[in-house]
Order: structure tokens, then sequence, then C-alpha cells
């Protein structure tokens, strides 16, 4: 109902719009037609046929050039929308000078605005990082990137051969006791990693920031540690046929 009603709505402007430019011409060309007749007619009785003249010519250029004038200005705009979007990015010399100041006092205050609407200092709340963090993850949820960080566990136990991935059903903690049996693994650092893991994911506190520091640490660590044993290059068939065994 109201789609309808604003629907009337824009038809009634649009005719009044209409109707009253209709008028406004109407009687503009009257009051400018009205003088140069009356003239022409007084000319005419009085035999001043250099006067007719003189009239006809000076409307004849008048009109020329309010043509003119209306040609060039309807092409500009044409050309102006044509060129929307630019190919290039606008600089200050395809504005007015007066308006590339505008311009740019406009930026100056709005960058003044942001920069007095950031934090005095570096301010800190539990799980999450603070404005001006040294991590590449600003705004990111530290719960989030522990999650992750489980992730790249299983990519890079995964990496040294395919019967490393970690199934659905395990745990963290039981993917850890799985990988000890095959690979080089950090046992302390593996054990403080994970029981810091599942207190930062199942407690429901958010972790501060410097526990946050100290699991990366840990994290980065327990990484690096993760690697096939000296004796083999790679994962023997005996290695092999037990993994597979344990996946049945």
């Amino acid at each position: 109902m109201s789609s309808h009603h604003s629907l009337l709505s824009d038809r009634w402007a649009r005719f009044l719009y209409r109707c009253s430019l209709f008028l406004l011409i109407f009687f503009t060309c009257g009051f400018v037609i009205v003088t140069p007749a009356d003239m022409i007619s007084q000319a005419l009785r009085n035999e001043q046929i250099y006067n007719i003249i003189i009239i006809a010519a000076m409307y004849f250029t008048v009109g020329l050039t309010a043509l003119i004038l209306y040609l060039n200005r309807l092409y500009n705009v044409r050309v102006a929308l044509s060129d929307i979007p630019k190919r290039y990015v606008p600089s200050e010399h395809d504005f007015p000078k007066r308006c590339a100041n505008t311009i740019e006092g406009e930026l100056i205050r709005c960058r003044m605005i942001q920069e007095s609407l950031q934090p005095s200092d570096n301010v800190s709340h539990p799980g999450l990082p603070p404005p001006h963090s040294e991590f590449d993850f600003p705004q990111v949820p530290y719960i989030e990137v522990l999650i992750e960080s489980a992730k790249l566990l299983e990519i890079k136990a995964s990496s040294l051969h395919p019967v490393l991935r970690r199934k659905s059903c395990m745990s963290l903690k039981e993917y850890a006791l799985y990988l000890r049996r095959y690979v080089n693994f950090d046992e302390v650092l593996g054990g403080r990693f994970i029981n810091a893991y599942e207190e930062a994911r199942y407690s429901g506190r958010p972790i501060t920031e410097e526990k946050f520091k100290d699991m990366m640490r840990m994290f980065t660590l327990l990484l690096r540690s993760i690697e096939l044993p000296d004796k083999v290059s790679e994962p023997s068939l005996g290695f092999v046929d037990t993994a597979r065994s344990w996946e049945v």
C-alpha cells in the first residue's frame, strides 16, 4: 500500500513539475516576443525599414548565442557523465584551485578526527589483541588463532606422511599421543601447550595477551620439534603397516 501511494506521489510531482515548466516557458516567450513585435509594428507604421532590420539582427544574434551556449552545456554534461568512473585517480590539477583546497582541507580535518578517536594508550583486553598489536591479525580473537594453530600441527605432521593425518574423532590430546608413537615430539612442551589450549578453549574465560604470547612461543617450538626419527629418512614399511592397522 505504501509503495503504491509513493508511486502516485511521484507521478503527481512529475506532472506538477512539467506543467509549471511549460507555463514558465510559455509566459517567458510571450513577454520576450511582445516587445520586439510592438517595435516592429511601430517601425512598419512609420516606414522605418532599417529599425526592423536592426531589431531582427539583434534578436537573431541573441537567439543564436543562447542556442550555442545551450548546446555547449549539453555537450559538456554528457562528456563528464561518460567519463565516470575515471580511468585514473584524479589529482588536484583536475579541479579548480579553490575546489582542490577545499578537498584537501576536508581530508586534513577527517584525518585529525580519526586520530583524536584513537585510544590514548595501547589498551589490552583479554581475548583480543590491542589496537596496535605486534601480531599480523589485528582484532582477531585469540581463541580463533589457537584453533588454527592446532590445524597447523596436523599440516606439519601430515607433510611427513599422509597416515599422520588427524581423525575427526580425535581430540588434540589424543592426536598428540598418536604422534608421539611415530615421530619426534617434545612431550613436555606438547603437554604444556595442550593443557593451556584446552583451558583457553573450554574454560569459558578469555586469555590475556601475555598468556597468548607464551602459548605462541610454545607452539612455535613444538612445531619445530615434529620430525621423523633420525634412524630413517622416510617412514618404513613397518611404520606404515602399524599406522594403517591403527586406522582400521
